[in-house]
């Protein structure tokens, strides 16, 4: 029996992935575009975070405009009929998902757990943000709007057809279903409508820049790596700009240098809305000789100083200012240290070379871009023992007192990626700023001037890196990725350090398991982050 309805008919300002975006700059692919009709019925619609109903920047904005149509048998609606608007926040979906390991599950979604971590099911209302406007809706000329609570609201219908906008939360992964229903005196049945699920997604664009003999990123591979925090990264078409083989004399400037490096060439820099990805050459020269061989053979591990200055050193026979890494190896297993300081001593002449420990970032939270709040919780593992403040206790690595060691000079690691800074008055941000050297050793064949094998699959970890570092987020966490079965290790990890258990103690054999996905404690905080506040991106 025909009946009246009310049928979803569009929504601006919720984005389709696969749709071209007609809004895009030339020469930018973005992965989803504005489809008309479309209402996220496959729950996949993605509304963007700090953007007006065009795409465009809009601080503290994220909104849609929903417009529905009514069908009467008669042609004809009661005196008085309106259109009721309601909103429900349905469960986040993402920890139900196959590929995600049990034990990251209830830090994605901890509504669906007891107080025990046992699953219980899918929970509503489980946003984390605030919309930027309460009531969140908004009248829309020509449909005088009334009744308007957090979760309703009632317009008017003018030629059988009503509209509403309905501003959202802003934190990515938040999300929400809309319904439409005719609501008047004396009607006797109406079939209603809402809309699938719509998420809260981050947009950056992020401008690709690329020296003439640096090999092309494979930049088609990292968006999918930032899915699972709701975030969309779309590449501009490559800019090649002139060879510079080196942005610095040495290690100990290339942070300066490198920063003014990316200020000149990052045309976009201060854009709302925009990162940069530099593939470059080489970070400075490096030695003739890569490590040389200073000493082998058995040390004596020790430890002095107090308190937060407490470190291990090792001291071996001659004056050996050069010092640079030092390795252990004893019972199959093999780890490595920077020097952090080599003490030059006389009668006998030796040096004393006293450790830079590995640090874990294994408690940090979304924050504002600083460096100082990254790194304001962590711990440091020596060979031998854990620093956690002024706390001192093994075992570390539980590397022998007694150990065969090998030390070498400069040039036993470099960097393959980073993210310059930027200061703003005392404080140090991320700054949404990345390079890639492409002519690092490990992916670059000097002789034959070409990639080695596997280039594209090795360049991937670091990409994604030192983009997630463009989030404010700090490296080294020491968690194994979100992923199931358990084999690889979060990508903000080295690839030289153990990683941690539930008791913050390292996991012998996980070193070189750092894959491209991130750790579960990652993929939620990335999400948290509100990039607005970010001084340094100067997102105005």
């Amino acid at each position: 029996m025909p009946m009246t309805a009310v049928r979803i008919v569009d929504i601006k300002g919720l984005y389709r992935p696969g749709s071209p975006d007609s809004s895009a700059p030339p020469g930018t692919t973005r992965a989803a575009g504005y489809s008309p009709g479309y209402t996220s019925l496959d729950n996949q619609g993605r509304v963007y975070i700090n953007r007006d109903l065009d795409g465009q920047w809009a601080r503290n904005t994220q909104l849609i405009e929903i417009t529905a149509e009514v069908t009467s048998p008669d042609g004809e609606l009661p005196e008085g009929a309106r259109i009721r608007w309601s909103a429900r926040d349905p469960d986040d979906p993402f920890n139900e998902r196959p590929e995600v390991h049990p034990a990251w599950a209830p830090t994605l979604d901890e509504g669906d757990y007891d107080a025990a971590g046992a699953y219980v099911g899918p929970a509503e209302e489980d946003n984390e943000g605030t919309p930027d406007r309460s009531p969140s809706w908004e009248e829309v000329e020509g449909y005088p709007l009334s009744d308007a609570t957090e979760t309703s609201a009632s317009t008017a219908i003018v030629g059988m057809r009503s509209t509403i906008r309905r501003h959202m939360t802003d934190i990515a992964g938040d999300n929400l279903i809309v319904r439409a229903e005719v609501e008047a005196e004396g009607l006797a049945q109406a079939a209603a409508d809402e809309t699938g699920i719509m998420t809260l997604w981050r947009r950056i664009d992020v401008e690709y820049i690329r020296m003439e003999s640096a090999p092309p990123l494979p930049l088609g591979q990292v968006p999918a790596h930032f899915e699972p925090v709701f975030t969309q990264l779309d590449f501009s078409e490559e800019r090649v700009i002139q060879d510079r083989q080196h942005l610095a004399l040495d290690a100990s400037t290339l942070g300066e240098q490198a920063s003014r490096f990316v200020s000149d060439v990052f045309s976009h820099a201060g854009e709302p809305g925009w990162f940069c990805m530099i593939a470059a050459l080489e970070p400075h020269p490096l030695p003739e000789l890569q490590g040389a061989v200073l000493f082998t053979g058995a040390v004596t591990i020790l430890d002095g100083g107090q308190g937060e200055r407490r470190r291990e050193y090792v001291e071996i026979p001659g004056h050996h200012p050069e010092a640079s890494h030092v390795t252990f190896r004893w019972n199959g297993e093999r780890i490595g240290f920077s020097v952090a300081i080599a003490a030059v001593l006389s009668d006998p002449p030796r040096t004393e070379l006293w450790l830079e420990p590995h640090d874990i970032q294994s408690e940090f939270t979304a924050g504002d871009g600083s460096v100082a709040h990254a790194y304001r919780d962590r711990l440091f593992f020596f060979p031998r023992a854990r620093r956690r403040g002024a706390a001192w206790e093994p075992p570390g690595y539980g590397v022998p007192e007694r150990v065969e060691a090998v030390v070498r000079g400069p040039g036993a690691a470099y960097a393959a990626g980073m993210s310059p800074t930027i200061d703003v008055g005392a404080a140090r941000y991320f700054a949404g700023r990345t390079i890639l050297f492409t002519h690092h050793r490990a992916w670059w064949d000097p002789e034959r001037g070409e990639p080695r094998r596997g280039y594209e699959q090795g360049t991937l970890h670091t990409i994604v890196h030192e983009l997630t570092h463009a989030f404010g987020m700090p490296h080294k966490c020491g968690y194994f990725d979100y992923r199931t079965p358990r084999r690889r290790t979060c990508s903000m990890n080295y690839r030289s350090h153990w990683m941690i258990d539930a008791d913050q103690q390292l996991i012998p054999g996980t070193a070189g398991l750092v894959g491209e996905d991130l750790c579960g404690r990652h993929v939620k905080e990335i999400r948290r982050v509100r990039l607005e506040k970010n001084r340094g991106l100067r997102w105005r």
